[in-house]
């Protein structure tokens, strides 16, 4: 399955305003207020949200490492393998840094004690963990928007196309390539783009009911799809080589909205 991260038509639905930028700034001023609230402690408020400030450059890197270059390059494209090797090494370097910023500007810097050490395996673990929860939340907000987007691609193609039930077959036809609809006592057929006509059964009032906005009834036969007009008069309507009977009834509104 191909993802098209380009196809903003669908993507901006899940953006404040439609501006990716806007929503993401907000994501990231909430989650640091809310995360320097969460991981106070006895060093108080201050200090904790100056840890956080210190350590969201970090968290930030990796998350958009990991949902704009690891996800569309490997894990969308199935080469797992790459995808959790580049994570393995995106979650190690991060908490690698993460770990020097929070003993220099942190521990020493702040509180005064080093005593913790540069690379203490278990702070260092510690790092890796936090990256990775940070990363695992918003890589699955992500595959969700991109989910949704892909269902709702899906949707609208299949709202794109129409059944037609004719010689004990089901025709899946694109609604946009039917030029026309002729209407003959319980009988339909359909005049497609490519000169092919498929016949059901079925009446022309029954058929308008199934058809989108832009198709228009014109004549007591006979419905058109208005995209495909090219020329019209008080008596007939021109689509491709085909010349349609217009209906006296019919106002020229009916051809143009």
């Amino acid at each position: 399955m191909t993802w098209n991260f380009s196809d903003m038509k669908f993507a901006n639905n899940f953006y404040i305003l439609n501006s990716r930028i806007a929503t993401h700034v907000l994501f990231w001023v909430v989650y640091y207020l809310l995360f320097g609230f969460i991981w106070a402690g006895k060093e108080g408020y201050l200090a904790s949200y100056y840890l956080e400030f210190i350590l969201l450059p970090v968290r930030i890197l990796a998350v958009y490492v990991t949902i704009y270059f690891l996800l569309p390059r490997f894990l969308l494209k199935r080469k797992f393998r790459n995808f959790f090797l580049g994570y393995g090494i995106t979650l190690l370097l991060g908490g690698i840094l993460q770990r020097v910023f929070i003993h220099l500007f942190y521990e020493e810097l702040l509180l005064n004690d080093s005593s913790a050490g540069l690379f203490s395996i278990m702070m260092l673990v510690r790092a890796i963990i936090l990256i990775n929860t940070t990363v695992l939340l918003i890589l699955g907000m992500k595959l969700f928007q991109l989910w949704s987007i892909e269902h709702d691609k899906n949707k609208t193609l299949e709202s794109d196309i129409l059944e037609i039930r004719s010689n004990r077959k089901t025709h899946r036809v694109v609604i946009d390539n039917i030029l026309f609809v002729e209407g003959l006592g319980n009988y339909v057929t359909f005049h497609l783009a490519d000169k092919t006509k498929i016949t059901s059964y079925g009446s022309i009032k029954n058929t308008l009911e199934q058809l989108p906005e832009n198709f228009r009834r014109v004549h007591k036969s006979y419905i058109v799809n208005k995209g495909h007009i090219k020329s019209y008069d008080t008596i007939s309507i021109d689509i491709q080589d085909t010349s349609i009977p217009r209906g006296k009834s019919i106002p020229d509104e009916v051809l143009l909205q």
